[in-house]
């Protein structure tokens, strides 16, 4: 019994050499290419999901300043006035009473290359922006009056769409309308064939 072979031990060894054993060149090779391709795909995709993400937000950060510019006209019982600087920052000041002075109350600007800006692309759903990036009916300058009424200089119902975009980039098309009666506010994304809430 002395040199006879033990199975147990021999099951044993078997069992290691197979764990051991490890990957065969042509395993780790594909591997590899499978992981390049996949971070190939994933460069172009994240790229786009970036512009879109800034896209998105800066029509959260003009949706923002609209909606606090609305809020703070009910509030503090006082017209808000709105001025859109340049390409791409709202600026919104409280006009004082009785003097009409313009008190600042914030600079917001559009993130990234975002700007105030209009596509060769259909109307919204809504038809406010039959005109440039800056539609609005009646005459500049806007503001939200104290019961949140969209109005222009002349105290007239004001009705609107702010078109905002990176130029070149159509992908970038956001809008926000202005139902001016109730200061209403609806967003828009463009979609490649059509604008989507």
């Amino acid at each position: 019994m002395g040199n006879a072979p033990n199975h147990a031990t021999q099951r044993i060894d078997r069992a290691g050499l197979d764990s051991a054993r490890g990957y065969s060149l042509i395993e780790v090779l594909i591997v590899v290419a499978l992981g390049i391709s996949l971070a190939g795909m994933a460069i172009p995709l994240s790229n786009d999901f970036i512009a879109t993400s800034k896209a998105d937000s800066s029509v959260v950060a003009l949706t923002g300043a609209l909606e606090g510019a609305k809020s703070r006209a009910v509030s503090e019982r006082r017209n808000i006035r709105l001025t859109f600087n340049g390409t791409n920052q709202i600026i919104v000041e409280r006009i004082e009473v009785p003097n009409g002075t313009a008190t600042l109350i914030s600079k917001t600007p559009l993130e990234g290359a975002q700007q105030f800006y209009k596509f060769a692309l259909p109307d919204t759903p809504d038809k406010f922006g039959s005109g440039p990036a800056l539609s609005f009916t009646g005459t500049a300058p806007y503001m939200f009056s104290s019961d949140g009424t969209l109005v222009d200089t002349n105290g007239d119902v004001a009705n609107g769409t702010v078109f905002i975009g990176i130029p070149g980039k159509v992908d970038s098309a956001r809008a926000v309308t202005i139902f001016g009666v109730t200061g209403l506010m609806r967003t828009w994304k463009w979609r490649g064939n059509g604008w989507v809430e």
